[in-house]
C-alpha cells in the first residue's frame, strides 16, 4: 500500500504540475456531428498557463513601444557556445501570478529567460567508425497545444458526471429551473445555448435552489429548523454555511463532554446531505461558467508528436562545430504550427542542431546539441497587456510538456572520464563509479536515458526522478544469487550470526573466551576471503585500473590485518581484555533490551541470563558487522598493543566511521564508548571523572542522541552495581553540557525547570520544560525530581517513580553546567560551540568546585583526562565553524593529554579519536587541520562503489538470467518552475501533495481501519518543508494560513467534489497544522515540537474520540500537515513516519543534501522532491543532470575547506585558546580576579610556553606531503607567535595600568559589579559585538561560543 501511496502521488504532482490531467477528465468535449463519440484530448475549464507550472515554452515578447523582439542570448547561434557542458478563483490565481511578477529576490532581466524560456534543449554524444547516414539517427519533437473553445461551440463542451444517481435525482427535481439553461442525459451536463448575457440570472437562479436545498436538509422530525441554520442570518443560508456550522458541531468538545451518538448520527447525516447537493451544484457551476466572460473559457488540447527532417543536414560535416540553424534550413523551421487567427498570427516550434566533432584513437565522436525554441508571432507587451501565464494570447502561442527524443543505436557515453593527476582522490572516484556512464545533458530541462539493446534514446524530462539503492550492512556476493522470499538476492558471505549476536559475545551467554576468540577471528577471516576474491577480479583489469584497484585493495587489507592483529594481541589469551570486552556486548545488550521492553521490577545478572535476545523479530539480536568491525579495529586504541610503543594508534590517528545516514554508526562508537569506560574503570587507579566526551554540532541532534547514550550509561551503571566486573566505587554518570537555551546551566534554573513538571496541563500532561528526560530509559515510568539541597543552593537528583525500577533512587545524569563541573560525569555530551564557555568557568577557590571547569579534564580530583573524544557528523564541521573548532581543538586536545612513565620512557598520551559521518571528501586535510593527526576511514571502498564488504548496495532478480536491479525506498523527483516563481510553485507543490491525501482517501474510504492503508496515511500525512535560510523558513511561515490554504481549496475544487466530508478534512482553516523545527526555536520548542511531529496520524482519532469515562472525550488530533525546517534537521533526526520532503533548492553543498533527504524513507517508500531555482547556477547544473548526479551522489560530494590558521581565524578565535589554556594550565592565573596579577618574567614565560605548541606544530605540519604542509605555513606561525606576543603585551598594559587606581582588572564580569561595590572593575576580556573605541580588533576579544551568530533577529509571536 505504501507503495501505490507514493505511485499515486507522484502521479497526481505530474498531472497537476506537468500535465495532462489538470482537471482529472472533469471535462470532454464533443468534436462535430462527422466524429463519432467524444474527444480524447483533455479539456481544461481555465488557461493552461494557470494550471501548469513546468515544461512550458514561451514566445518571444516585443516590448512597449519598440519593434525588437526581447531575445536571449538563446536565440542567437552563439547559445551553442555558451551552455555546452476575487470570486473566480482561477482569475485570483492569474492577478496573483501578475502582481508577483517583481517579487522574486533572484530575478533580473537575464533571468526572465529562465522564468519564461523560449528554448529547451539536449545534448548526446553518438559514436562510430564510419559515416552517419540519416537512418543512424531519429529526432521527435511532441508536446500538447491548446485552444480555447470559441463561443459557437460552448454547447459542444460536456459536464461528465461522476455521481450519477443524485445528480439525476435532483436535476429532476428542479428541471423547470434548469431546462432553459442546461440538458443533461447519459451522464453528461451540457448548455443549452450561449447564455453569455445571461450569467447573472443563472448565478441568481443556483444560488436560489442552493439555499432552497439547505433549508430542506435544516428540517427536523417535528418540521422545526435546526438550530445550526436558523443562527445564520437569512441571507447567508447557503450550504456551504452551514456545513461549516455543522462541523463545528460535529468536531466540538466542552469540559470533556460529547453529543450522545443520536445527535451525532443526524449531524453526520446533514452533512452528507449537504455534500450531495453542493456536489449538484457544483456541476451547474462548471457549466454556467462556459459563457462566464469573467473566466478565462475553456480549452482543448491538441497533441503532437512529429519527427524532424534531417534530409538536409549533413552528418558528417567537416569542421570542429557546425550549425544548422532553421533560418537556413527549411526542414528546421516550423516543424510543429498551428494557427491562431486569420490575420496571420501562428504558434510554432523550430528547430538548431549544432554538429562537434572530436576524434579519438580508433573512432568518430560527435557530440549533438538540439534546441528547440518557440518561433510563434512574438507578443505585444505594453502597460495594458501584461506578459502573463494566463494572458490569452501568450497561451495561444505557448506549448505544453514538450519533449525532444532521439534514438540511435549509436548513443555513446556524454562525458569522457580523464585522469586527474592534480587530485588523486578524483581518480579514485572515478575508478570506482566507473560502470556508471552518462548519455546527455539538458538545457534548462532535465534528460532520461535508455541504452538497453539497440533501441537506444535520450530524451528531455521536466520531472525527472532517480531512485536511489538502499545500503544494507549485510556482507554478500553480488556474482552469486540464491532464492529468498520468491526472489533470488546474493548470497550472504557470512555463513552463521552467532559472532554478531550481543547476548551471545556477553557475559550472559554460556560461551566460553575462547568460542568467542575463534568466532570474531572467522568473522575477520570473511572479510579476508572478500579481499582475496577482489585481487581475482583486478587482475583481468587494464593497466591504468590495476593500479587503483590493488591500491583499494591494499587499504582493505591493512583493515583486515590490523583487526586480526588485535585480536590476536590484546583479547586472544588476555583474560583482562576479553572480559572487558564482553562486559561491553552486556552492557549494549542491556540497552537494547530496555530500548525495546519495559520491566517494572529490579533485575540483577540472572534475569539477563534468561532474558530473550529475539528483540526484534525472530532473530538474535546482533551487532551490524561494520559495528563489530569498527570496535575491534579500534581496540588498539583504547588498549595499548605492546608493539605499539609510541601509541600512534591513539595519539597520531583518528578513525573514522564512514556509513550512509541511518545505518547504525552511534552503536558503534557507543560500543567504544562503554568499552572505553569499563576498560578505564577495571584497569587505572585513577578511573573516576569523565572518561568520554561526546560531542555534536546540532543541539537537535545533541538532545536526541543523549537519550540513546543514556541507556548505554545506565546499563554499565547497572553492571557497576552488581560489583561482580571490578567497576569502581563511583557511579557511571551522563551530563548533558549544551547552551542555556536548551537546558538550564545554573542549578537554580534547573530547579525552576522543574517546578513545571508539578503543573499539569488540561490533559494530564507535564507542562513545557527544557528538561529532556521525562521517562526512566529503563522501565519506561515517569520520572520525579528531588531537591537534596535549598531552594537557594539545590542540589537536583532525577529518579523512576518507579519503586521497584533499579534506578527508584537516583539516575545518574547531570543537567546543568554547575553539577557537570562539581561532579564529572563519566561520559560529558555536547555541543561543540558549548566547549568555548570552559575559557570562562574557571575558578580555584574552596566551594567553588561547581564553576571550575577544569575539574572535566581531571584536574583538582586526581582523575586522568579523557581517553576518548567521539566527532559525530564529521561533515558538518566546515567553514567558519571548522576553522573555529579546528583552532580551539589545539587547547582541548592539550588539557586532555597527560604524561605517562612507560618502561623507562616518558610517554604523551593525547586522547583517542574518533569520528563519524555519512558523507565524505578530502577527509585527510580536514582532519588534519581538526586534530592533527592522521585519518582511516572505515570501511574502506573496495573495487566498485556498490560493495564495501561491509556496506552493500541492495538488488535482486526475479529469474537468475534477468538483470539484477536495485532495490529502493527512496525517489527523487525534480521541478524546474517555469512561468512562475519559487514560491508560487512551491505553494502550488504543497497544496497538490495536501490535495492528494483527500483523493487517497476517498479512493480508499472503505479500508481506512486497515493497518497496511492506515499506516500508509501516517507516512504520507505529514510533508517536510526545508529551506536553505530562515529567511526563506519566515517567508512561508508568514503565508501559510493566507496563501497555501486557499491554493489547497482552490486545487480541491478543480479535482474533486464533494463527499465523506473530504472538504472538511482537508480543506477547512481548522484543518491545517504546520510544525517547525528550525533554530528559531529554543530548546523546550524543539523538544515540544518533536513531540507534535511523531504522533501518529489515525482515522479514528481526526474527530473527537473518548479516553475512557463518560465525560473523558477529547477533541480530534493529527499530525502537523508541513513541518519547516532547516538543517538543523538533517542529522540525528529519526522519525520513521517521515516520507516525503520537498527540497527548497540545492542546499550549499551536496553533503547537506544527501543529509537532508535521508530524513524521509527510511523505513517505506518516500518521496524527496527537489524544486529547483531557475535563476540559480546551482540549482540549474543539478537539475540538467538530474539523474546522473543521482546516481553518483556520493562522487559530487565537495571536497570541504579549513583554514584554522588564517588571519581571519586566529584574530577571531585565538583569544579563546589563550585564555583557556592560561586559566586552565596556570593555577595562580586561573581566577577571574587572577587578571590583574600578570607581571614582565610571568609573561615572558607565557609567550615561550604559548608559542612552543605552534611551533611544534609547524615542524609536524612540515613533515606531510605538500597539500597538507599549506595548512599551516611560517607565515601564519610567524603571525601566530606576533599575535599571542601583542595580546599578552596588551594585558600587562592593562595590569599596569592598575596603579593609576582608576580601576582593577579581571577576566569578565564588570557589568555585573561595577556601581554595587566602591571598587571601578575593567574586563581583560571583551566580547566580539562589543562596542571598539578604534578600529583595531580587540587582542582579547573571547568569545562565549564557536558559532558565529548572524546580525537579524526572529519575532515570534505566540497565541495565548
Amino acid at each position: 500500500m505504501i507503495q501505490t501511496k507514493r505511485d499515486s502521488l507522484e502521479k497526481f504532482i505530474r498531472e497537476q504540475m506537468l500535465g495532462p490531467g489538470a482537471c482529472l477528465d472533469h471535462y470532454s468535449i464533443k468534436k462535430d456531428d462527422t466524429t463519432e463519440g467524444d474527444s480524447a484530448e483533455e479539456v481544461l475549464n481555465t488557461t493552461p498557463g494557470s494550471v501548469y507550472s513546468t515544461g512550458v515554452l514561451f514566445p518571444q515578447r516585443k516590448l512597449a513601444e519598440s519593434t525588437d523582439v526581447l531575445e536571449s542570448d538563446n536565440q542567437s547561434e552563439s547559445v551553442f557556445d555558451s551552455t555546452d557542458d476575487s470570486d473566480d478563483d482561477n482569475q485570483g490565481e492569474g492577478f496573483e501570478e501578475i502582481m508577483n511578477r517583481s517579487q522574486s529576490d533572484d530575478e533580473d532581466l537575464f533571468s526572465l529567460s529562465q522564468r519564461f524560456p523560449t528554448t529547451i534543449g539536449l545534448s548526446f554524444c553518438i559514436e562510430k567508425e564510419t559515416p552517419i547516414s540519416a537512418e543512424d539517427l531519429t529526432i521527435y519533437i511532441s508536446g500538447r497545444y491548446y485552444r480555447k473553445v470559441l463561443k459557437e461551440n460552448y454547447s459542444s463542451i460536456i459536464i461528465n458526471i461522476e455521481e450519477q444517481n443524485s445528480f439525476e435525482k435532483l436535476f429532476t427535481e428542479y428541471s423547470s429551473d434548469l431546462a432553459s439553461y442546461f440538458s443533461y442525459s447519459d451522464k453528461q451536463l451540457h448548455i443549452t445555448h450561449n447564455f453569455e448575457k445571461e450569467v447573472g440570472a443563472v448565478k441568481d437562479l443556483l444560488n436560489g435552489i442552493n439555499q432552497r436545498i439547505c433549508k430542506n436538509v435544516a428540517f427536523n422530525e417535528d418540521g422545526t429548523l435546526d438550530k445550526e441554520y436558523t443562527e445564520i442570518g437569512e441571507t447567508y443560508r447557503f450550504l456551504k454555511s452551514y456545513k461549516e456550522r455543522l462541523w463545528r458541531k460535529l468536531m466540538a468538545v466542552k469540559n470533556g463532554i460529547y453529543p450522545a451518538a443520536k445527535e451525532v448520527d443526524v449531524v453526520l447525516s446533514r452533512i452528507k446531505n449537504v455534500e450531495v447537493a453542493e456536489t449538484f451544484i457544483s456541476y451547474l457551476e462548471d457549466a454556467m461558467n462556459i459563457c462566464n466572460a469573467k473566466s478565462f473559457g475553456y480549452w482543448v488540447c491538441e497533441s503532437f508528436s512529429v519527427p524532424v527532417d534531417l534530409s538536409s543536414i549533413d552528418l558528417n560535416a567537416s569542421g570542429s562545430k557546425v550549425i544548422y540553424s532553421p533560418k537556413k534550413n527549411s526542414s528546421l523551421k516550423d516543424v510543429v504550427e498551428f494557427p491562431v487567427d486569420a490575420n496571420g498570427t501562428s504558434a510554432s516550434l523550430s528547430v538548431w542542431i549544432q554538429i562537434l566533432n572530436a576524434k579519438t584513437a580508433d573512432k568518430k565522436k560527435k557530440y549533438i546539441k538540439v534546441q528547440l525554441e518557440n518561433t510563434s508571432t512574438p507578443f505585444q507587451e505594453d502597460e495594458d497587456h501584461y506578459f502573463s501565464i494566463v494572458t490569452e494570447k501568450v497561451n495561444q502561442r505557448s506549448f505544453f510538456g514538450v519533449e525532444i527524443k532521439v534514438t540511435s543505436p549509436l548513443l555513446a557515453p556524454y562525458k569522457d572520464v580523464k585522469s586527474n593527476k592534480t587530485q588523486s582522490d578524483v581518480d579514485a572516484l572515478n575508478y570506482l563509479y566507473r560502470s556508471i556512464d552518462d548519455y546527455g545533458v539538458g538545457h534548462l530541462c532535465s534528460v532520461d536515458w535508455d541504452i538497453s539493446g539497440d533501441n537506444r534514446w535520450v530524451k528531455t524530462e521536466f520531472i525527472p526522478s532517480y531512485e536511489t539503492p538502499d545500503v544494507e550492512a549485510v556482507p554478500r556476493d553480488k556474482n552469486e544469487y540464491v532464492e529468498c522470499n520468491n526472489e533470488l538476492v546474493p548470497k550472504p558471505l557470512l555463513d552463521t550470526s552467532e559472532t554478531l549476536q550481543f547476548k551471545w559475545l556477553s557475559t550472559f551467554s554460556e560461551a566460553t573466551n575462547q568460542d568467542v576468540i575463534t568466532g570474531l577471528y572467522k568473522f575477520i577471516d570473511a572479510y579476508q576471503l572478500w579481499i582475496d576474491k577482489l585481487k581475482v577480479d583486478v587482475s583481468t583489469q587494464s593497466e591504468h585500473d590495476k593500479i587503483l584497484g590493488n591500491a583499494n585493495i591494499s587499504e582493505c587489507l591493512k583493515d583486515c590485518n590490523r583487526m586480526r592483529d588485535n585480536v590476536k594481541i590484546l583479547l586472544d589469551g588476555n583474560d583482562e581484555n576479553i572480559t572487558s570486552f564482553r562486559i561491553m556486548n552486556s552492557a549494549m545488550f542491556i540497552q537494547l533490551w530496555h530500548s525495546k521492553f519495559n520491566n517494572d521490577k529490579k533485575t540483577n545478572i540472572n534475569f539477563y541470563k534468561e532474558a530473550t535476545d529475539h528483540i526484534f523479530g525472530d532473530f538474535p539480536a546482533t551487532w551490524r558487522p561494520f559495528q563489530l568491525a569498527f570496535i575491534l579495529l579500534n581496540l588498539d586504541g583504547i588498549i595499548q598493543r605492546p608493539d605499539d610503543q609510541r601509541w600512534d594508534y591513539r595519539n597520531e590517528l583518528v578513525d573514522l566511521v564512514w556509513f550512509p545516514t541511518g545505518g547504525g554508526k552511534t552503536e558503534a562508537y557507543l560500543g567504544i564508548i562503554a568499552l572505553t569506560i569499563i576498560h578505564r574503570r577495571r584497569t587505572e587507579r585513577c578511573s573516576g571523572g569523565t572518561t568520554a566526551i561526546m560531542r555534536y554540532t546540532l543541539r537537535l541532534l545533541a538532545t536526541q542522541q543523549f537519550q540513546r547514550a543514556m541507556r548505554v550509561i545506565l546499563a554499565l551503571e547497572l553492571l557497576r552495581r552488581w560489583d561482580e566486573y571490578g567497576l569502581g566505587d563511583e557511579p557511571i554518570s551522563i551530563g548533558l553540557y549544551v547552551g542555556d537555551n536548551s537546558l538550564p546551566n545554573k542549578a537554580v534554573d534547573l530547579r525552576e525547570e522543574c517546578l513545571k513538571w508539578n503543573d499539569l496541563t488540561p490533559d494530564g500532561k507535564r507542562k513545557e520544560s527544557k528538561i529532556p528526560l521525562d521517562k526512566c530509559p529503563c522501565c519506561g515510568k515517569p520520572l520525579k525530581y528531588i531537591n537534596r539541597g535549598t531552594d537557594s543552593a539545590p542540589e537536583i537528583k532525577f529518579r523512576c517513580d518507579n519503586v521497584r525500577c533499579n534506578f527508584s533512587n537516583e539516575i545518574p545524569v547531570k543537567l546543568c553546567d554547575e553539577y557537570i563541573y562539581k561532579e564529572p560525569p563519566t561520559l560529558l555530551f555536547g555541543t561543540v560551540d558549548k566547549f568555548a564557555a570552559i575559557g570562562h568557568r574557571v575558578s580555584s577557590k574552596p566551594n567553588k568546585e561547581n564553576q571550575d571547569s577544569r575539574r572535566i579534564f581531571g584536574k583538582g580530583l586526581n582523575n586522568l583526562p579523557p581517553a576518548l573524544i567521539i566527532q559525530d557528523e564529521l561533515h558538518l564541521l566546515l567553514g567558519p565553524l571548522g576553522s573555529a573548532v579546528s583552532l580551539f581543538e589545539c587547547a582541548i586536545d592539550q588539557l586532555c593529554t597527560y604524561e605517562r612513565n612507560i618502561n623507562g620512557t616518558l610517554l604523551k598520551i593525547r586522547p583517542k579519536i574518533i569520528s563519524s559521518t555519512a558523507t565524505t571528501r578530502n577527509t585527510e586535510l580536514q582532519i588534519r587541520a581538526l586534530y592533527d593527526r592522521s585519518v582511516s576511514i572505515f570501511p574502506k571502498s573496495g573495487i566498485d562503489y556498490d560493495d564495501s564488504f561491509f556496506s552493500f548496495y541492495q538488488r535482486k532478480k526475479t529469474a537468475i538470467d534477468e538483470h539484477e536491479s536495485f532495490v529502493s525506498k527512496r525517489k527523487y523527483i525534480g521541478i524546474l518552475p517555469t512561468g512562475r516563481t519559487q514560491m508560487t510553485t512551491q505553494m502550488r507543490l504543497v497544496a497538490t501533495m495536501f490535495v492528494h491525501r483527500a483523493i487517497f482517501e476517498r479512493q480508499y474510504k472503505a479500508r481506512l481501519q486497515n493497518k497496511d492503508v492506515e499506516t500508509a496515511f501516517d507516512y504520507y500525512h505529514s510533508i517536510i518543508d526545508y529551506f536553505n535560510s530562515l529567511k526563506e523558513v519566515g517567508k512561508t511561515d508568514a503565508q501559510f494560513f493566507t496563501e497555501f490554504t486557499k491554493y489547497t481549496r482552490r486545487l480541491f475544487k478543480r479535482v474533486l467534489r464533494y463527499d465523506n466530508m473530504l472538504e472538511c478534512l482537508y480543506c477547512y482553516d481548522s484543518a491545517f497544522k504546520k510544525s517547525e523545527l528550525t533554530g528559531r526555536l529554543s530548546g523546550s520548542e524543539v523538544v515540544r515540537e518533536l513531540d507534535s511531529v511523531g504522533q501518529r496520524w489515525s482515522s479514528d482519532n481526526r474527530f473527537p474520540h473518548n479516553d475512557g469515562g463518560e465525560e473523558n472525550w477529547v477533541h480530534g488530533t493529527t499530525p502537523p500537515d508541513l513541518i519547516l525546517a532547516t538543517n538543523m534537521i538533517s542529522v540525528g533526526l529519526d522519525v520513521d513516519r517521515f516520507n516525503t520532503i520537498i527540497m527548497n533548492s540545492m542546499p550549499r553543498n551536496v553533503a547537506e543534501y544527501i543529509q537532508a533527504s535521508s530524513r524521509v524513507a527510511r523505513n517505506k517508500k518516500g518521496l524527496v522532491v527537489t524544486l529547483h531555482n531557475p535563476f540559480r547556477m546551482r540549482d540549474m547544473s543539478h537539475f540538467e543532470r538530474f539523474r546522473e548526479f543521482h546516481e553518483k551522489l556520493y562522487y559530487y560530494v565537495e571536497p570541504i575547506s579549513i583554514t584554522p590558521f588564517s588571519k581571519k581565524s586566529v584574530e577571531r578565535y585565538l583569544p579563546l585558546y589563550l585564555a583557556t589554556m592560561i586559566r586552565h594550565i596556570y593555577n595562580e592565573l586561573a581566577d577571574v580576579e587572577n587578571a590583574a596579577v600578570l607581571n614582565d618574567a610571568k609573561m615572558a614565560s607565557l609567550r615561550a610556553e604559548l608559542s612552543a605548541y605552534f611551533r611544534e606544530r609547524l615542524k609536524r605540519t612540515g613533515e606531510l606531503n605538500p597539500e597538507l604542509r599549506e595548512l599551516l605555513t611560517l607565515e601564519q606561525e610567524s603571525f601566530i607567535e606576533e599575535f599571542i606576543e601583542k595580546a599578552l603585551n596588551d594585558w600587562l598594559s592593562l595590569v599596569k595600568g592598575q596603579s593609576s587606581g582608576d580601576y582593577k582588572l579581571r577576566y569578565s564580569g564588570s557589568e555585573f559589579l561595577n556601581g554595587r561595590s566602591s571598587t571601578n572593575w575593567k574586563d581583560l576580556f571583551v566580547s566580539l559585538d562589543s562596542y571598539q573605541d578604534d578600529d583595531t580588533v580587540s587582542s582579547w576579544a573571547v568569545p562565549m561560543s564557536l558559532r558565529t551568530v548572524e546580525s537579524e533577529a526572529v519575532i515570534n509571536v505566540k497565541e495565548q
